[in-house]
């Protein structure tokens, strides 16, 4: 029996990661990228926890900071050694449970979920994206049943936790939309004893946790504790309100919103631009999830091809696969190392029988009849590496190849709708509201922004990040005049 002290049994295949490790400039870039590091900085510093690993592998696994990391990828995507932190603490992870070296994971979880609940807004939500609960058919399946167990029991005594919270203050704030970086504002704001209203054009709170992430890797239970919980606190949400047709903002800044948090989303899907777009069998992932969230009765064909290996597309193909076609396809222009998706999904997709086909990108769509029959592609290839990060994907002339297809989901990004703004407030060249990179007021005093609308398509924990900013930055406004 393997007791906390030994080394996990495949460490010795992790040797070269641990060569980059010892090579590391220790320049901070991991832990300056991390938001959880900015939330929560007395408890979790990436570069802290990667050393202690590499120096001391059997402490360092069992302490609860190798379970904090939740996989955003913005300490991997900066470092200039070209180290992948979320992807070793993720191995390391799987290392230590299989070679029984945790003396015991589920009170590690537990103790995870009680750090995330006493520092964090929206505990249930984070907790999720550190451990990661798998459903039956993930690649991962002792953490993931420890994680859901840690879960379902960090529920139960979430709900029993509920109190209405006091009023403290008497100004009134609004914030335009009730996705992760809104409820996060909204929480702050009301833990800070203001008077909280959130506006959401959908008919249920939650945002793109609610529509965009499937329900069988995102729990409803979770999404509905968390906006109880946010109810419980004296916030009131207001659905199926439109800014900007049912109410303006304008119109909110008149009616006594003291400030105003601007956190409505990046809900649009970019088109492909190719030949056939329009094609019956043709659809956009956003619309996709959103369908397949609702409950909807969704048929769609049996030769299935998903366009976009980020994690919208990866979602789309698991969605999409439980419908019952015959095959789905993955297409991406990234090589395989270069997906943008997440590393572990990425699996998960491929245990569930869905082909990843990288390196090659759509030049025009096929069709008989007005409906879809197949895509014509062509391959690429890396060039230089861009100075600030990615490489250019470049199509290899000649390399054209066609495949069948009988329906197409397109995942390729999301761009924000900010018709509703008022001319005031300044849009980047990149569709996305301008705010102070600090305080996140946009050019309109006493009107902040974050997540998605402010960041483009971004991770949970990034906009939940923006939302913590921006209540403080609103509190400060308030109290003295000044973000």
């Amino acid at each position: 029996m393997r007791t906390a002290w030994m080394l996990p049994d495949d460490w010795q295949s992790m040797r070269l990661e641990a060569e980059k490790i010892g090579g590391c400039y220790e320049c901070g870039v991991c832990t300056a990228n991390c938001p959880l590091a900015h939330m929560i900085p007395r408890h979790y510093n990436p570069r802290a926890t990667l050393l202690r690993l590499f120096l001391d592998p059997a402490k360092g696994g069992i302490r609860r900071e190798l379970w904090l990391c939740m996989r955003c990828r913005r300490c991997s995507k900066r470092c200039p050694q070209g180290l992948k932190p979320h992807e070793l603490f993720l191995r390391m992870r799987q290392a230590m449970l299989k070679s029984n070296s945790i003396p015991n994971p589920l009170e590690t979880m537990s103790d995870v979920l009680k750090l995330l609940q006493s520092e964090t807004p929206l505990p249930a939500v984070l907790g999720w994206l550190c451990l990661r609960p798998a459903d039956k058919n993930s690649a991962y399946d002792r953490a993931g049943t420890l994680a859901a167990k840690a879960l379902k029991d960090f529920l139960n005594g979430y709900r029993h936790s509920f109190r209405v919270a006091k009023r403290a203050r008497s100004e009134k704030i609004s914030i335009i939309g009730s996705g992760p970086a809104g409820l996060s504002a909204a929480s702050e704001l009301a833990r800070r004893g203001y008077s909280v209203n959130i506006y959401e054009k959908a008919p249920k709170p939650g945002g793109m946790l609610r529509t965009g992430i499937p329900h069988f890797r995102l729990s409803r239970k979770i999404v509905n504790a968390e906006v109880d919980h946010i109810r419980s606190l004296g916030v009131t949400i207001s659905t199926d309100t439109i800014v900007g047709s049912d109410i303006t903002v304008r119109q909110l800044l008149e009616e006594g919103s003291r400030a105003l948090f601007i956190a409505s989303g990046c809900g649009r899907s970019m088109q492909i631009g190719v030949e056939g777009e329009m094609l019956e069998g043709v659809h956009n992932a956003i619309d996709f999830l959103e369908r397949f969230n609702s409950g909807a009765n969704l048929k769609y064909g049996d030769s299935v091809v998903v366009i976009g290996g980020g994690g919208v597309g990866i979602d789309a193909a698991r969605a999409i696969r439980r419908l019952g076609p015959q095959t789905v396809r993955v297409l991406c222009p990234e090589s395989r190392a270069e997906m943008p998706g997440d590393v572990a999904e990425i699996t998960d997709a491929e245990n569930e029988g869905i082909q990843i086909i990288p390196s090659c990108m759509p030049r025009r769509m096929l069709g008989s009849d007005g409906r879809v029959t197949g895509i014509e592609l062509v391959k690429t290839r890396s060039d230089v590496p861009l100075l600030g990060g990615g490489y250019p994907l470049i199509p290899i002339e000649g390399s054209e190849f066609t495949t069948d297809a009988d329906t197409v989901i397109v995942a390729i990004g999301q761009k924000a709708d900010l018709s509703f703004l008022p001319d005031g407030i300044m849009v980047s060249d990149r569709n996305t509201i301008d705010a102070d990179p600090l305080t996140l007021q946009t050019s309109m005093k006493g009107i902040f922004a974050g997540g998605d609308a402010i960041l483009g398509p971004s991770s949970i924990l990034e906009a939940v990040y923006t939302g913590w900013r921006a209540a403080a930055s609103i509190d400060r406004y308030i109290k003295y005049g000044s973000a």
